[in-house]
């Protein structure tokens, strides 16, 4: 059986038209587990983000859903995404991925050992944090620290950068990267994801506020400065990919998380957005960049 791409595509183009774009230069050997990734980890976010359910009941659900992506037989669990999730979703698009969960499930068992156990993993770990960030704020109203910022920046991002990372060396060896550099890639994967995350925390900090949260202890332009310097990382870890395909869909998201960033450091207040020609400029220039692999 191939691997889900008739689900994965169908639902991808609905949920996220702008990811399912850029999956597509992705090479064909990651594609899937990727694609699939994204959708299991956007049905995930969907529960955790579900307003209309209190904490407890999105808490549950996330935790049948876990054991259910890590194999178990969990009993309900349709009828729960179905009949209470998927109503509350205002997104069509997430209340049909809610109500398919099972045919991504049974996606995920198409794949070669070797990739499922990466899926499982970044799966397992994206869960927990969003698990954490419900409980947590139940009784806070901002983190403790700065590594508390780091550890759930990485929970639902940076894991994704070493995901990313991993399949990439699993499923194309060293067409993705000289094997020497694995260890200094998938931290640098790592540290790509965080600064990605600092930056929809930074964006979305005054929307977090009026939840009654706040996911940074210190000032925010200490926060911008990391994030630039991830996103930097971002970059230099793209350039040293294999094939002008990987490089592009690497590079494009630091590129536009830089811009993101330009106009974070201009703009007192508001919710920043990047004019669609600000992103084309983007593209265009990660073409460039991509031409050549970084030595």
């Amino acid at each position: 059986m191939k691997q889900g791409t008739d689900v994965t595509g169908e639902l991808l183009k609905a949920v996220s038209r702008s990811f399912y774009l850029t999956i597509r230069f992705l090479p064909r050997e990651m594609r899937p587990a990727v694609a699939l990734g994204y959708m299991l980890a956007r049905a995930t976010d969907s529960v955790a983000d579900t307003s209309l359910a209190d904490e407890l009941a999105r808490a549950r659900v996330l935790s049948m859903m876990a054991e259910a992506i890590a194999g178990g037989e969990v009993e309900g669990l349709s009828s729960v995404l179905s009949n209470e999730m998927a109503p509350a979703q205002q997104n069509p698009a997430e209340r049909t991925l809610l109500e398919r969960f099972g045919e991504c499930l049974d996606a995920l068992q198409t794949f070669p050992e070797s990739q499922l156990i990466l899926l499982r993993k970044v799966l397992s770990t994206i869960i927990n944090g969003q698990l954490w960030d419900i409980s947590y704020f139940r009784e806070h109203v901002s983190v403790d620290s700065d590594e508390e910022t780091k550890r759930y920046a990485y929970s639902v991002a940076g894991c994704v950068g070493e995901f990313w990372t991993e399949l990439g060396y699993a499923t194309m060896g060293e067409q993705f990267c000289v094997e020497s550099r694995k260890d200094l890639m998938r931290q640098a994967g790592i540290r790509y994801g965080i600064g990605l995350q600092l930056i929809n925390i930074l964006r979305d900090c005054e929307e977090d506020a009026a939840r009654g949260r706040s996911y940074l202890s210190s000032e925010p332009q200490k926060w911008l400065n990391r994030a630039e310097r991830y996103m930097d990382d971002g970059i230099d870890y793209s350039l040293r990919l294999g094939t002008f395909r990987l490089r592009f869909a690497s590079v494009l998201p630091a590129l536009i998380g830089k811009e993101t960033l330009r106009l974070l450091r201009g703009q007192a207040k508001g919710r920043v957005k990047i004019p669609r020609r600000r992103v084309y400029a983007c593209m265009l220039r990660a073409v460039f960049r991509c031409l050549h692999r970084k030595a």
